[in-house]
């Protein structure tokens, strides 16, 4: 095999993650009235204010809501260090504002990524039924599939139409590459044996992403301590 037919392989190889990513944020949306719960998953807030990003995905899910006013809606998210507030807090209070039903609103203040947030809305409500997550399109792939890791057996996405993440954008191409390289580590630790490497794989990319954005560098030191953390405690007797 000559040298140039080796690159096409790698390049064609290195190009499904991202297409993958690309193909699902514009697939159609569900039908929210075939729905039972609506999870909202955090980002950034700024000492109680949805940023534009977060804000979209709480607007759409209004929406949702809308056409579907039996739907459970579940904010999660907790806060990084020295934050007064929390993701799911603010974005609780955002629906709230915008007339959704109090009695319809549930949030989980846990997690600080979207394995994390999954997971503890998995934990504090087992039982959701037909789930729809809002988020960015270009997260929808790997939320969806974070989504049956956890344990949602019926899940779908719906990207928030909203976004301030738009082709041909700065941010659009950074979220893509943020999430085809998330999403290749999620591929990884699905093979046997393979969860310790991802785990590495993960922590020098967010290494590089932090280096690449300042603004989300605590955030990332932030999980990799809890990751830390969260391997002492298997390791003590």
């Amino acid at each position: 095999m000559n040298r140039m037919s080796t690159v096409g392989i790698v390049a064609a190889a290195v190009a499904i993650w991202p297409l993958r990513v690309i193909v699902q944020a514009h697939r159609p949306a569900p039908d929210p009235g075939a729905a039972e719960t609506l999870i909202v998953p955090g980002t950034a807030q700024y000492d109680g204010r949805p940023s534009a990003q977060f804000a979209a995905r709480l607007d759409q899910a209004v929406e949702l809501w809308r056409v579907n006013p039996s739907l459970h809606i579940i904010t999660v998210g907790g806060n990084l260090p020295g934050d007064r507030y929390t993701e799911a807090g603010v974005g609780a209070a955002h629906l709230r504002r915008a007339g959704v039903d109090p009695g319809v609103i549930t949030a989980v203040a846990q997690g600080n990524d979207t394995r994390g947030s999954l997971a503890a809305v998995a934990a504090a409500c087992p039982d959701p039924g037909r789930v729809i997550i809002v988020t960015d399109p270009n997260h929808c792939l790997r939320a969806c599939l974070i989504g049956r890791e956890v344990g949602f057996r019926n899940v779908s996405t719906v990207g928030a139409a909203g976004t301030p993440t738009r082709f041909p954008g700065k941010h659009w191409v950074w979220t893509l590459l943020h999430e085809s390289a998330g999403l290749a580590v999620a591929d990884l630790r699905r093979l046997p044996g393979s969860a310790v490497v991802a785990d590495m794989l993960e922590r020098r990319l967010r290494a590089v992403a932090g280096r690449v954005r300042p603004s989300r560098s605590t955030r990332y030191r932030h999980l990799d301590r809890d990751r830390t953390c969260d391997v002492e405690k298997l390791k003590s007797p």
